[in-house]
């Protein structure tokens, strides 16, 4: 039987090359040459019609033609994903030989494809539907037509509008049946009872909805199915046409798309011509759709031989088109490459076994980003975090999953058990194995370096966050940089390796997206109940952040520390796979412990260490010591984690947990490094039997530092403080001269973090001093004591005879005795004096009182309370307008029943004698109630300066705008990418970012938002100018001014840097053009990390930034306390 014509005039012109070496255009060709129709379906699997045996689906059409033709049992196609399956059919060759072997990728220039050769041998050539292949082939066609919603509604048109006498080919590509479904795609829709769910998916309601909706699409494709037969019929051409129903990839569903199972690979493949192939035929050999391309070319008499490349890398079918159905291969293969998500399979199938080699088991088995987000990948991800998957359902979120994979179809048509391990299948898996490296070999295929990284959230199926890069377009001459200070750059480590951590990072990164990572369910050992659900993944991303941030900062200082590495990324791999199975280890291990938390302030992963006694008892109430560790330029992250995991410290409390919180590495544990202290213990006691009031703080050296100000800042928090040398103050530690003090404003903002200022909160607590008698840091403590002298009180301070910068043993036992005493004491609940000492509402609460307004803030103000017998309590203010003492006061103490505030009494009702009371000084006198001015006012954590945006939950919103001033332009974007890389290096975290014009409402209530740009280039600055901060005076800011303090200047040169209140969220802040105000210059010292800008400034930008200033301060100053210019 012969299926294409041996025409001589055919066999003439195939001689007859155009300029690109293949066939000239021919006229006239034989009339009896076939018509050729491939109709394409969108992720259909092979199964998914009646003629396959699918016992509910409406398909009687395709099952029509299948009954009229020829049934391909064993059809494959090259790869299970949309734009490279098709890119592969068209060309005749595997995804990887295409060029176009990733999603999304179009077909180059230089790739062959059949309908080209179609179109010079005369045929008429269009297509129709969903396209998916790129612009270059389209020049191949004489017509392309779309159609929405299934990509359908066109092929009949097309048809009819084709070139008369002309053989044709149609390429019929559907939409149907790819996500997102259409609502009532049939008349008739599928019932759930007409569902036949895989063993592979739960069977949920939620999975047989999404599968009922998946059914309508595959039989709204049918319908235009038989509307193209009936069109072919009405036009006498169905009798020699050559109809080809496919599909490009499997069902949109876990284990089917972009798998190289048959449920993603294998296809349906019904061929119907009835001019020449007999009804009602089955054929059981292998096909791959790499064959069509030279099938068709051969049917159609076009001879290629004079193509001097290897063009089609597939095998005609033809002799499969007769009866006899001769086997023309005894192999199929296939390829998973980039869809969504990194990814490199390959995999070889004959008539009973498949065969896959996984390149990155490291990676799980995502379906594709939009069966992600499906109602079934829903349902899955709910169960797997409960453990109620099947092991053949959870196949998605195994990790690691095997390199290799075996499966005898006939006894495992689902590919559910995997063999390779059976010894007795070695000789089939050295067979299948050897023809893939073949067929690898003959291909040229390699795995690429690097894989296409994913782009989508492996759990949620979102788009992945791009980095936003921001391009100065000025044109003006580059800013020079600013050198980094800490951590300093390290060695120069070996390509390779840095390659090998990436790759692992990668992989680590991927794995953390599994459902099962977020929330483990834990055995809480101080209830015994085995029900409590915890979110552990932080104890994982910590690790992994570290390494990130050591290969991107080249922070390794020896080759040794390579090995650091490797230890802490075998850690975080160890705990993915506990975590991934549903187990886990370490979160009630006795030992060296290292955890960590998700910070608030930018939602980064922060570690900490933790030393819990071999013999502790964690059911009971234990203390927490919290030990601050002392500087370290070069102990990033990494090398932290690594000595918290092998290495104990100094202090060995019995009957107690130590907590070493990192503190943002080299910050003084000042600014976010103090709100990640405090976060660490609030973490701590997540996961512990923590008795709050027995939490003793201790620190040494930059330590020491860290615990004189965390510990008089929140000195309520502690039952014991102990700092160890470290610095107290700033203009003495330094030795700065009054001749070299800085500006006023910045001698203000000592004001933030010099103790001596905060002396008697420190009487809230026992404070223990300790400094060697020989090191120069005894400085701090001699301080100390002398503020506790100024105030009538004695400083606790032991001091290690002959001592340098470290403890004398005996005065650390003496130290260490002392905390237990007050340790196993424990808090008072409500002690009866109390002292609170300030100058910012940022640290504005002791106990029972808070400090809600000052009189003027940087000013020293106090709140010293008494509780007297009677439910009276006595107290004394300075610089204090506003205040509350907090219910808890009351309890056993009975009900307040008067206040006397600075010699005033004023007596309180019933109803509010056991609730928290607000006191206001109107004039000269308290009075019971808020009764502060109405607006906006300073009040606690609203109250400035610059930096203090950057204590609580930031977003950076960065300008999509250009400025027309070209130096503000190149300022605002050397100024932005500084402060990104300096929070990134310095703060040892990332910043959330968005452009302006993707700022929601949401994100400002619920963030202080950190606008940079000016009122040309950021939109949400440009709606405040516009509004509210020129109603209110704060700024006028447009193409003619600049506006502060009742000042002008050059808007070309000249950029404001401010806090204030948003006006749409009054609880946030906004802040315009500035980071953390102190910069690289101020590193070398801790004591000089802080604030360096009031509430406002101006900066002349014609001098550039550099590693002290973000240019000339030609203005600066402080709101008053209602947000106004002093």
């Amino acid at each position: 039987m012969t299926f294409f014509i041996k025409s001589p005039l055919l066999l003439a012109i195939a001689l007859l090359l155009a300029l690109d070496g293949w066939l000239a255009p021919a006229t006239s060709l034989a009339d009896d040459r076939p018509n050729f129709v491939i109709i394409i379906g969108d992720d259909i699997s092979w199964n998914d019609y009646g003629a396959y045996g699918h016992p509910h689906i409406q398909t009687p059409h395709v099952d029509q033609l299948a009954k009229n033709g020829i049934r391909f049992d064993l059809a494959f196609l090259t790869t299970s994903s949309c734009s490279p399956s098709r890119c592969s059919i068209m060309t005749g060759r595997y995804p990887h030989s295409t060029g176009a072997g990733e999603l999304h990728q179009p077909l180059p220039i230089n790739q062959i494809v059949f309908p080209q050769l179609l179109k010079s041998a005369g045929y008429y050539t269009a297509a129709s539907g969903k396209w998916h292949l790129g612009t270059a082939p389209r020049k191949h066609f004489d017509a392309i037509t779309n159609g929405s919603p299934s990509g359908c509604e066109q092929w009949v048109n097309t048809l009819k509008n084709r070139t008369p006498n002309k053989p044709f080919f149609m390429w019929f590509a559907s939409y149907d049946a790819h996500r997102s479904w259409s609502p009532n795609a049939i008349e008739k829709q599928h019932e759930p009872s007409d569902i036949v769910v895989p063993p592979y998916l739960p069977d949920t309601d939620l999975t047989r909805s999404d599968l009922g909706q998946y059914y309508d699409e595959v039989s709204r494709m049918d319908e235009y199915v038989g509307k193209v037969v009936a069109e072919l019929t009405r036009q006498r051409e169905l009798d020699n046409t050559f109809i080809l129903v496919m599909a490009d990839n499997g069902r949109p569903f876990p284990r089917c798309k972009t798998t190289l199972y048959d449920s993603g690979i294998r296809t349906p493949f019904i061929v119907h011509w009835p001019s020449k192939i007999k009804t009602k035929l089955v054929n059981k050999n292998l096909v791959s759709s790499v064959d069509i391309a030279p099938t068709i070319l051969e049917l159609a008499g076009i001879n290629n031989s004079a193509n001097p490349q290897d063009t089609f890398q597939g095998k005609s079918f033809v002799p499969l088109l007769d009866a006899t159905g001769q086997s023309t291969r005894e192999y199929v293969f296939a390829e998973h490459n980039w869809h969504d998500y990194a990814a490199h399979e390959r995999s070889v199938r004959d008539k009973r076994y498949l065969y896959i080699r996984n390149s990155f088991p490291e990676f799980p088995a995502t379906p594709p980003a939009d069966a992600v987000r499906s109602l079934t990948y829903n349902a899955m991800q709910q169960l797997e975090s409960q453990g109620r998957l099947t092991p053949q359902q959870r196949q998605c979120f195994v990790v690691p999953r095997t390199a290799e994979e075996l499966y005898d179809l006939e006894q495992d048509p689902y590919s559910l058990n995997n063999i390779i391990a059976d010894p007795t299948t070695a000789a089939i898996k050295s067979r299948l194995s050897g023809e893939l490296d073949k067929w690898i070999t003959r291909t040229d295929d390699e795995i690429p370096t690097p894989l296409t990284p994913d782009q989508f959230h492996r759990r949620f199926g979102t788009k992945l966050k791009n980095t936003v890069v921001l391009r100065d377009k000025s044109e003006l001459p580059p800013i020079a940089p600013i050198t980094r200070k800490i951590p300093p750059a390290g060695i120069q480590v070996d390509t390779g390796v840095i390659a090998k951590f990436k790759s692992r990072l990668a992989a680590l990164n991927i794995a953390m997206q599994l459902p099962q990572i977020p929330r483990t369910v834990i055995q809480d050992v101080r209830s015994n109940v085995a029900s409590k659900s915890v979110n552990l993944s932080a104890d994982i991303q910590t690790l992994i952040e570290s390494v990130e941030l050591a290969v991107e900062f080249t922070e390794f200082y020896s080759q040794g520390q390579i090995a650091v590495a490797e230890a802490v990324l075998t850690e975080a791999e160890r705990r993915v796979k506990l975590l991934a199975s549903g187990k886990q280890d370490w979160h009630q291990a006795h030992g060296l412990v290292v955890r960590g938390y998700y910070s608030s302030i930018d939602g980064s992963a922060q570690p900490y260490g933790l030393e819990i006694p071999a013999d502790l008892n964690l059911t009971k109430s234990v203390p927490l010591y919290v030990w601050l560790h002392g500087r370290g330029d070069k102990t990033t992250d990494m090398h932290f984690i690594h000595q918290r995991m092998t290495r104990a410290g100094r202090i060995a409390p019995s009957n107690a947990i130590v907590l070493h919180p990192f503190g943002r590495h080299c910050m003084g544990f000042k600014s976010a490094g103090e709100i990640d202290v405090l976060e660490c213990i609030e973490n701590v006691k997540q996961h512990y039997n923590i008795d709050t009031q027995r939490i003793v703080l201790m620190g040494f050296s930059m330590g020491g530092a860290g615990a004189w100000h965390v510990g008089a800042h929140y000195a309520d928090h502690w039952v014991a403080v102990s700092p160890g040398a470290g610095f107290a103050e700033t203009k003495e530690y330094i030795k700065l001269k009054p001749e070299n003090y800085p500006s006023p404003y910045v001698q203000t903002l000592w004001g933030t973090y010099d103790i001596p200022l905060y002396v008697r909160n420190l009487f809230n607590v026992p404070v223990v001093a300790y400094s060697g008698e020989i090191d120069k840091q005894i400085q701090a403590a001699q301080v100390m004591e002398r503020a506790f002298i100024a105030e009538g009180q004695t400083l606790t301070h032991i001091i290690g005879p002959k001592m340098g910068h470290r403890y004398a043993p005996e005065s650390l036992a003496d130290i260490m005795q002392r905390m237990e005493h007050a340790a196993t004491t424990g808090q008072v609940d409500v002690p009866s004096e109390i002292h609170l000492q300030t100058r910012t509402l940022r640290y504005n609460r002791m106990h029972w009182v808070q400090a809600l307004q000052l009189t003027q803030h940087w000013l020293d103000s106090r709140i010293d309370g008494k509780i007297r017998d009677n439910g009276v309590v006595d107290i004394q203010t300075t610089n204090i307008t506003c205040f509350q003492i907090e219910k808890k006061i009351f309890g056993p103490l009975g009900p307040l029943r008067s206040v006397i505030i600075d010699g005033n009494s004023i007596s309180l009702p019933e109803k509010q004698s056991r609730a928290t009371v607000v006191f206001t000084r109107v004039e000269k006198n308290w009075k019971l109630g808020d009764h502060r001015a109405a607006g906006i006012s300073k009040g606690p954590q609203l109250q400035g300066p610059i930096d203090d945006a950057f204590l609580d939950p930031f977003l950076v919103v960065l300008p999509s705008g250009v400025s027309k001033n070209p130096q503000v332009e190149r300022w605002i974007k050397f100024e932005s990418q500084h402060f990104l890389d300096r929070w990134r290096s310095l703060y040892r975290g990332t910043p959330r970012i968005k452009l302006d014009k993707f700022v929601t409402k949401e994100d400002q209530q619920n963030y202080n938002l950190i606008l940079w740009g000016d009122f040309q280039t950021n939109s949400v600055l440009k709606q405040l100018l516009s509004n509210s901060f020129t109603k209110t005076g704060v700024i006028q800011w447009d193409t003619k001014q600049l506006h502060i303090n009742n000042k002008d200047y050059d808007v070309r040169t000249h950029v404001p840097i401010l806090i204030t209140p948003n006006p749409t969220a009054p609880e946030k802040y906004i802040v315009i053009n500035s980071g953390p105000t102190h910069r690289e210059g101020h590193d070398r010292t801790n004591s000089l990390q802080n604030p360096k800008l009031p509430d406002w400034a101006v900066i002349d930008i014609t001098t550039a930034p550099n590693d002290v200033v973000p240019g000339k301060i030609v203005d600066a100053g402080f709101f008053d306390e209602y947000w106004k210019y002093k």
